[in-house]
């Protein structure tokens, strides 16, 4: 069946999207390519693959057994993914933290986009690609993964006892109030077709992990990705020398080198390199080192941000990693880092954004009489000063209008004292009436005008209210269960055929007219 919905991407290097460091990255030819590949490009994908060749065939057995152990009762799209890889299949991957119902709607993006990207890369080079979801079930900021809306309904997990990863978190408190929660919301059948078996999950599974793994599996059926969480006791034992290294403070020290070298380059370190960039999760809870411990166990060792994904390539062959803005950032943080562990840093993809452009911001911008990359470009105070500058000449095109009529009207009267100087007195009484009536008609325009204006700014307002509620980006806000809302149906497979190519951008999903 056809969809009722137009697709358009604006690229990223032509909105405001993306970050200042983002858009150098994604251009090329900047300090940022001495550390990372430009990543929209075919030869850096084929640079990775080559660069690939050295991953060792021993992890790659430690990791299929993982997957194995962690993702029971394949599907046959996953038994295809992991057979593939067994042979030798390189990877794309993406990962998030275990939101409640996936948050906000760029957590099912990503998945998407990785997949997406996984099958163009594949038939672009001709070699066998997987996509791999890697679950952040160590972070430990439960605040963050807590929440959800759909539409003005906001749902909010309350476990004041929280703490320490967030993966290991039971879930039987959450699928009661996410149930009770959800009897009060209004729901499309798409919508309850997208949230009951999630619900389920958290009613299923021991733990936020267990749950998070068994949903997502059950959403992307047939799309091949491959479910993996890093806490895993061979994992993390496989990368022994990882951990004792940076114990060290090895890899900490190459981390704020590279931090250095790019706030020199003009940007910002996103993450601040700790001494030891390592959590203990001893005694169930999820604390910094603050010291050297050569002698806890392997699997009790945690990294963090910038520690995670030398950790995740060690254990995968990625040809690219697909992220925000906020995460890659941290990447380039790591390039010196990347060196040292002799591996190579994938291609760092900025993901796809979503975005919806209803009725009612579509008839905004055409209001207006602006593009919607405008909005994503340009504030909302900067695009009202340029109308209002329009308006002012628009008023003095108006005022200028009035000229030839007040010419008219003292031409007249100039012909009719010179016939009749006698009616002096009436030809001045008219002249006055008729310049009040130019007058009048002025007055008419500016109030137009001015009307006009009001509508303009109040157009405005709804744009950006449309696209930034609450000033903040729309897929920042709205969960896919809005997306799913507002089509009438999930739209996955659609979303991955449009976004099978190497370019990325904000994805606009319309009706059709």
């Amino acid at each position: 069946m056809l969809s009722p919905f137009t697709y358009s991407v604006l690229p990223h290097e032509e909105t405001g999207v993306p970050s200042k460091v983002m858009k150098d990255l994604v251009a090329g030819g900047t300090f940022l390519e001495s550390i990372a590949k430009a990543p929209y490009y075919w030869e850096s994908f084929t640079a990775q693959a080559q660069a690939q060749q050295n991953y060792s065939s021993e992890i790659r057995e430690i990791v299929v057994e993982a997957l194995h152990r962690q993702n029971t009762n394949l599907s046959s799209s996953e038994e295809a993914s992991l057979d593939a890889f067994r042979r030798g299949a390189l990877t794309i991957t993406t990962g998030h933290q275990l939101m409640v119902c996936g948050g906000t709607v760029f957590f099912e993006a990503k998945v998407l986009g990785a997949i997406a990207l996984a099958a163009t890369a594949s038939k672009a080079l001709n070699i066998d690609v997987v996509p791999v979801f890697w679950m952040a079930s160590e972070d430990h900021d439960f605040q963050e993964i807590s929440s959800f809306s759909i539409g003005e309904h906001r749902f909010i997990w309350e476990l004041p006892e929280a703490k320490g990863p967030v993966g290991r978190l039971p879930t039987d408190s959450l699928a009661d109030q996410l149930e009770a929660w959800l009897q009060n919301v209004p729901l499309s059948h798409a919508q309850k077709a997208l949230v009951e078996p999630r619900l389920q999950a958290y009613k299923e599974c021991e733990n936020l992990a267990e749950a998070t793994r068994q949903w997502v599996r059950q959403w992307a059926e047939g799309l091949g990705v491959l479910v993996l969480d890093g806490h895993d006791v061979a994992c993390k034992a496989a990368a022994a020398a990882l951990w004792s290294a940076e114990m060290d403070g090895v890899y900490s020290k190459l981390i704020r080198k590279q931090s250095e070298a790019l706030v020199a380059a003009g940007y910002e370190a996103q993450v601040f390199p700790r001494e030891i960039n390592l959590f203990d999760l001893r005694d169930g809870d999820r604390q910094r080192f603050e010291q050297a411990d050569h002698d806890c166990p392997y699997h009790h060792i945690s990294p963090n941000a910038l520690m995670r994904p030398l950790y995740q390539e060690f254990l995968l062959p990625n040809l690219a990693y697909v992220g925000g803005g906020g995460e890659l950032a941290y990447w380039l943080q790591l390039g010196e880092a990347f060196k040292k562990l002799d591996r190579p840093m994938p291609v760092l993809y900025l993901r796809n954004s979503l975005l919806i452009q209803s009725t009612k911001l579509e008839r905004a911008l055409e209001r207006i009489d602006v593009p919607l990359k405008t909005i994503l470009s340009q504030s909302p105070e900067l695009l009202k000063k340029q109308f209002i500058s329009r308006n002012i000449s628009l008023q003095a095109e108006g005022e200028a209008l009035q000229l030839p009529l007040e010419s008219a009207i003292q031409q007249w009267n100039a012909s009719l004292l010179s016939a009749y100087p006698e009616l002096k007195q009436h030809a001045e009484a008219l002249r006055v009436k008729m310049s009040k009536l130019a007058q009048r008609t002025a007055e008419t325009r500016y109030r137009v005008q001015k009307r006009r204006h009001s509508e303009v700014m109040t157009a405005i307002d709804t744009a950006y209210a449309a696209v930034f509620p609450s000033n903040t980006f729309w897929e920042r806000k709205a969960s896919y269960a809005d997306l799913v809302g507002f089509l009438g149906y999930d739209p996955r497979d659609e979303i991955v055929e449009n976004m099978s190519t190497i370019k990325a951008g904000t994805w606009v999903l319309s009706s059709k007219k």
